[in-house]
């Protein structure tokens, strides 16, 4: 899903278009043959103007020529707005690498994909960007991330060569195993005198199938636009093989937890984030289901409408894991690794692994007796799990029903309280959780509701 543009030895792929921008010849005034068949409510709106004079705003078309009641033409305005802040929110990146060709010869390959600010020091010109790792990573250079990554505006985007419309960022965390990375830009000009501003992560974990989204994001490396549509499917289990090194092997699989949406996703888009109708980020986008590469990386075969994102459950947590990582311990592009504290499930194995019958023995916790009920209330479909103990680990006893996990700091202030009703609302709570923190978590047994602590015994666990 990232878009590359490869220089190896006498393989050369010429790029002229992609960086020159993108040309559209087509328009509502019948110059394209199409007589205003295309053309988009803007073009009738600045009609109407015509007609009722240049003070007719675009609330009364709406209501007047479109039957929009005043909620709905609400509605409209704020999604528009939402839309709009979200743009101010993004960004293009660039990123280059020092790659080894089939012979040796040395070669230089730049992935093009999106990111998300979600903090920022305007006054400083300060930012810590989310994208997805396999954007600034790739396991045929030998520095693993990309020591050259940078980043563009919105409407900064239309020439990747243009060192003035640019700002440098370097990786600072990142996680192959869930296809996010977090970039820090330091002293930059350019913020200090954009109208950027940070995304605000929903602090919702579930998010509902046909709830209306839409995603900003590098489409072909076109520059920045947005596309909308609703959540299709609201969690599923994924396997992506994300090395370019070890591209065909079934060895470099790994699981990744995602939700589905139909917002319209194309190579560029990696990394990009998906916001709800509010603005707020719900996800990243990370791949499209079906996705065929040929040798240079180029898509070749595509399904429509099946996108994939990581839910913000898993990125907003794994931010404050990675900042909180690099400013302990810094950066090690050769040894990115992580800490988590987590239970051994199916997701943890390679897809190798999870097809041996020798996983079933390492498996410490699952989730069963999976049920849909309808929530009138709400308009939605909700899913309910049973999240049980498999084996006795950390204090809990097989048969164990899960039912609500708590952290807390080692000064006592809670992070994670939350009940469990699925299996990922437990993975993502202990991704809050550091070395030294409280865990309790509450189990049904024996018919009887019991606490356990296991904050001592609680692995935490290295992971890329």
């Amino acid at each position: 899903m990232k878009k590359r543009i490869a220089c190896i030895a006498a393989a050369a792929i010429s790029a002229t278009a992609l960086f020159s921008g993108c040309f559209v010849t087509q328009g509502a005034d019948g110059r394209d043959g199409k007589d205003g068949q295309n053309a988009s409510v803007y073009d009738y709106y600045e009609m109407a103007k015509s007609v009722h004079g240049e003070d007719y705003s675009i609330e009364e078309f709406l209501h007047d020529y479109l039957n929009y009641t005043s909620e709905e033409v609400e509605n409209a305005i704020n999604y528009q707005a939402s839309i709009n802040r979200s743009l101010m929110s993004a960004v293009s990146i660039a990123a280059s690498f020092n790659i080894r060709g089939s012979y040796g010869q040395a070669g230089t390959t730049t992935a093009l994909g999106s990111g998300v600010i979600v903090d920022l020091d305007k006054e400083a010109g300060d930012a810590y960007i989310l994208t997805n790792a396999h954007v600034v990573y790739n396991d045929s250079s030998s520095e693993l991330y990309s020591q050259n990554v940078y980043c563009y505006l919105y409407g900064q985007d239309g020439d990747f060569y243009d060192e003035d419309s640019r700002f440098s960022a370097s990786v600072i965390g990142a996680s192959i195993t869930y296809d996010v990375a977090l970039l820090k830009v330091t002293g930059s000009d350019l913020i200090k005198n954009s109208s950027a501003i940070a995304a605000q992560f929903s602090a919702e974990d579930d998010i509902y199938l046909g709830e209306k989204v839409y995603t900003v994001g590098n489409a072909e490396g076109c520059g920045l636009s947005a596309t909308s549509g609703i959540i299709t499917k609201d969690r599923e289990v994924i396997a992506l093989n994300l090395s370019d090194r070890y591209a065909n092997s079934e060895s470099y699989y790994r699981c990744y937890t995602v939700l589905r949406t139909d917002a319209a996703v194309n190579e560029g888009n990696s990394g990009g984030a998906l916001f709800n109708g509010r603005g707020e980020i719900v996800a990243l986008i990370n791949s499209k289901s079906g996705d065929e590469e040929d040798e240079y990386g180029f898509i070749i075969d595509d399904i429509d409408a099946m996108n994939n994102a990581i839910p913000v459950s898993i990125v907003r947590r794994l931010y404050l894991l990675m900042r909180d990582g690099y400013e302990k311990n810094g950066f090690d592009s050769h040894n990115a690794k992580l800490d988590r504290a987590h239970f051994v499930v199916m997701e943890d194995f390679t897809y190798l692994e999870q097809t041996s019958p020798a996983t079933s023995a390492k498996i410490e916790v699952k989730a069963v007796s999976c049920a849909t009920s309808w929530d009138n209330e709400n308009l939605r479909a909700v899913i309910n799990e049973k999240v049980v103990m498999q084996q006795d680990a950390n204090g809990l006893k097989q048969g164990d029903v899960i039912k609500h996990v708590k952290i807390t700091d080692n000064g006592g202030n809670v992070i994670e309280n939350r009940p469990v009703s699925r299996l990922y609302h437990l993975q993502d709570a202990l991704l809050s959780a550091r070395e030294g923190y409280g865990i309790v978590i509450t189990v049904s047994r024996g018919g009887n509701s019991t606490d356990v602590d296991v904050t001592s015994q609680m692995n935490f666990y290295e992971f890329d």
